[in-house]
């Protein structure tokens, strides 16, 4: 057995397991749906390098879209220091030197990689940027260097900062840049998507340092709106980051908030990635999750309540899971034992709640500097605090003035000790008795806090902590473990799911102020649009609406299939069909006419399947017209025309607000083409 058998724990090391096993997670296929949260934010160990890593290799594989990846290496970073100083040492100065220096650089390699092209490079005026194009360098060259580069061959180090910042945008003719792009962009019928991750590298906790961040990342918001969503771009973000650039950014609500996507893990996500792992790593094939994590997790381990047990000594983190499995399955393995035990998860539990604590003191020591003060403060106490014996705790920090210049100036902003506790719970360091849903709920997500502490609060020290600060209790047994479950359900707070129902909530009112036939046709065709893209997001790619040539009253709907899940796969092999056709008819009843006409487009990639969207209440065909049409398009030319209610979108759009049912629409529309091939179209012999 390997180290980590479970994969490596970072995603640069790790493509092989990512490629076989990743796990599409609520956040993943939000990304898919749409660009409106471009700056994704996570902690440490949240999986935001395997995000973009995955998400670049679904974009590269869709047609007419190219794709850019940004990774500085820290040295790079550190190097663009000394170049950005010359703007000056005011934060907004420095972040609107730097937003430039990105754009500039994000057009220019978009540019280059056009003009590379062997095709679209004729669809590029060459002539008239010339001299930037040859003053950038090549694609071998890291972006970092190039900017360093070229700031340095235009920035005068006569003039003042704020000189040198008016004078960089006629330098760099950013609008000259935006109009070649575009206009090569629509020639060439391409998009382009920018990633960028590991934006943490040389990053330090200063002004300089937040600006340099700051600067991409409204550059990233930015583009999009300037270049009409031809090129459209998504910056990874540590949450430390993130709510430093908050801090000091007076646009941050205005600008960047509204943008923004957390990354939320829970325990199904988190089983799930778990049992894919296990799939691949010991080739399995056992189709259910508990299955699976059942041959390998035995005794106390077994089941979800085992798999809670060891999310337990967890901030509810890819990382830390795989982490705290691949130490198990070693240990396991030394043993002469292929599954892991209780006593796998205790023996390497006390190091993991070493370093998990560690890494909360690294991951905030810019924004909460004396945040390891407070969390000293509870060495040896019960996991389960009272209000009053936290603000005692918490107090004793707040009265020392001792302390380093940072941690003093921290300890001195708090007005009171229920303030810290508040900061306490944003970080996920304590979680609070919520009396409706009977448990604590820890945030582990970076919000600010949003929890009031009165008398009767009850606070937990989150259980990844505990072995850590030598807590009272601290030792993990079955039946304390058990307790923790039942009493202590560890609730995970999120923003995103929020989010997401909302939008979806917003259709399906909107649906319902659709009038039927010609009034609401271009209303219903766009309504089947959004929520098309929604449902099936990570299924088909590129879908967009074309008129119909035929009558300028009908319309459809086109998506690529890329054969990624085991439905469209199908659809494809049986019926060679690469470009998937809904067409949109914005009534209840179907006749003839609309059958012959979709059977009518069905050549080349289109292949021999389509689907008709109607204002119908049901999926099945009417016994004496519509069946009778299917059939016979069926029986003459092998082609089949699978009719969709406008309910059952509506059911698929309702159940896409919980990531339980990602894969409902493949089951239910595999379920509904077997009905057709088995039930419609058999021809009974007597």
């Amino acid at each position: 057995m390997k180290g980590n058998v479970l994969g490596d724990i970072r995603a640069e090391n790790d493509s092989q397991m990512l490629e076989s096993a990743f796990w599409e997670s609520s956040d993943y296929k939000a990304l898919l749906e749409s660009y409106d949260r471009p700056i994704v934010v996570g902690r440490r160990g949240t999986g935001k390098s395997a995000l973009a890593y995955m998400l670049a290799k679904h974009w590269s594989s869709k047609p007419k879209t190219a794709i850019i990846k940004i990774s500085p290496e820290e040295e790079q970073v550190i190097g663009l220091r000394d170049i950005f100083e010359l703007f000056g040492d005011n934060y907004l100065h420095i972040k609107a030197g730097t937003k430039m220096a990105w754009r500039y650089a994000i057009y220019m390699e978009v540019i280059t990689d056009i003009a590379t092209h062997y095709k679209h490079k004729k669809n590029l005026d060459i002539s008239s940027i010339k001299t930037h194009l040859s003053t950038w360098g090549s694609k071998r060259q890291s972006i970092a260097t190039k900017i360093r580069k070229k700031l340095k061959g235009v920035l005068d180090h006569s003039n003042s900062p704020q000189s040198r910042i008016a004078d960089l945008s006629d330098f760099l003719e950013l609008d000259l840049l935006e109009e070649v792009i575009i206009e090569a962009l629509v020639k060439s019928d391409i998009q382009y998507v920018v990633f960028a991750d590991k934006l943490d590298e040389g990053y330090s906790p200063d002004n300089l340092g937040v600006a340099i961040v700051d600067g991409f990342v409204q550059t990233v918001i930015d583009i999009k709106s300037k270049l009409d969503e031809k090129v459209v771009a998504f910056a990874f973000v540590r949450d430390n980051i993130y709510r430093a650039i908050s801090k000091l950014d007076p646009d941050f609500t205005r600008n960047i908030e509204g943008q923004t996507l957390r990354l939320h893990w829970d325990e199904y996500n988190l089983f799930n990635l778990v049992c894919n792992r296990l799939r691949v790593a010991f080739n399995l094939d056992i189709e259910k999750n508990l299955r699976v994590w059942d041959k390998y997790a035995v005794r106390e381990l077994k089941g979800r309540e085992g798999f809670r047990t060891a999310l337990k000594l967890t901030l509810y983190r890819p990382r830390d899971i795989l982490v705290l499995l691949n130490e198990a399955f070693l240990r396991a393995n030394s043993k002469d034992r292929a599954e892991i035990i209780l006593e796998d998860i205790d023996i390497t539990a006390k190091a993991i709640s070493i370093n998990r604590l560690s890494d909360l003191h690294k991951e905030y020591e810019y924004i909460f500097p004396s945040l390891d003060e407070f969390t000293s403060s509870f060495h040896g106490s019960t996991p389960e605090v009272s209000l009053n014996d936290s603000i005692e705790r918490v107090g004793s920090i707040l009265a020392k003035d001792r302390l380093d210049q940072a941690r003093q100036q921290d300890i001195f902003i708090f007005e009171n000790p229920k303030q810290v506790l508040q900061r306490l719970y944003s970080v996920g360091f304590i979680g609070m008795y919520n009396k409706q849903s009977a448990s604590f709920v820890f945030c582990h997500d970076g919000r600010d806090p949003d929890r009031d502490f009165n008398g009767d609060s009850r606070l937990l020290i989150h259980p990844c902590y505990w072995l850590a600060l030598a807590t009272t209790q601290s030792e993990l047994k079955l039946d304390e473990a058990e307790d923790i479950n039942d009493e202590y359900d560890i609730e995970v707070t999120s923003i995103s799911t929020e989010q997401r129902s909302q939008r979806i909530e917003a259709l399906l009112q909107e649906i319902a102020e659709i009038p039927e036939g010609k009034p609401g046709a271009y209303d219903f065709e766009s309504w089947c649009l959004k929520s098309l893209k929604i449902i099936f997001a990570g299924s088909l790619c590129n879908i967009e609406a074309h008129p119909n040539k035929i009558g300028l009253q009908q319309r459809d709907i086109v998506g690529t299939n890329l054969g990624e899940t085991k439905l469209w796969s199908r659809i494809f092999q049986d019926y060679q069909t690469r470009q998937v056709i809904f067409e949109i008819k914005n009534y209840k009843d179907l006749s003839a006419t609309e059958y012959r006409q979709v059977g009518s487009y069905l050549v080349n990639d289109y292949g021999n399947s389509a689907f008709i969207v109607t204002r119908s209440s049901v999926n099945d065909l009417s016994k004496h017209r519509e069946l009778i049409w299917a059939k016979e398009m069926y029986d003459t030319q092998k082609k089949i025309v699978i009719k969709l209610s406008v309910k059952f979108i509506e059911k698929h759009l309702r159940k896409a607000r919980s990531p339980q049912k990602h894969d409902a629409v493949d089951k239910e529309l595999n379920s509904l083409l077997d009905t057709y091939v088995r039930r419609y179209f058999i021809n009974k012999c007597r």
